[in-house]
C-alpha cells in the first residue's frame, strides 16, 4: 500500500503562488510526491522540532537554478503511511523557516 500524501492550507496557497512565477514547480512538487508515495523520505531530518519532520530541496527548472537557488518543502512523516507537505518556499525569497514557525503548522495541520 503506497504512503498517502496530503498538503496544508499554508503549502497549497504558497505553491498557488509561486507556481504562477516559476511554472516548472508543479512538475518538481508532483516527483516529490512519487518519491514520498513510494517511502522515499529525501532530504535531511530537521533537528530541535520534536517531530520526523523533513527539509528537501528541489531545483528551480523555470529560473535556471540548480537546487541550491531552488525550493525548500517542509513535510512531516506523520505514520508510516502518512506524509504531510507543510511549508514551501523560494530560497531566492527567504534564507529559512523558523522552527517555531514550522511547529506551529505541525500542530494546526495535525
Amino acid at each position: 500500500m503506497p504512503t498517502q500524501v496530503d498538503s496544508s492550507e499554508a503549502f497549497d496557497k504558497e505553491s498557488r503562488r509561486l507556481n504562477r512565477r516559476f511554472p516548472s514547480l508543479e512538475a518538481e512538487i508532483d516527483r516529490l510526491t512519487t518519491q514520498l508515495e513510494q517511502d522515499a523520505r529525501p532530504g535531511v531530518k530537521l533537528a530541535g522540532i520534536g517531530y520526523e519532520a523533513y527539509k528537501v530541496r528541489l531545483p528551480n527548472r523555470s529560473a535556471r537554478r540548480g537546487k541550491s537557488g531552488g525550493f525548500r518543502v517542509i513535510y512531516q512523516e506523520k505514520s508510516g503511511r502518512l506524509v504531510l507537505l507543510l511549508l514551501l518556499y523560494s530560497k531566492t525569497e527567504r534564507a529559512d523557516i523558523p522552527n517555531d514557525v514550522i511547529i506551529r503548522v505541525i500542530e494546526e495541520f495535525g
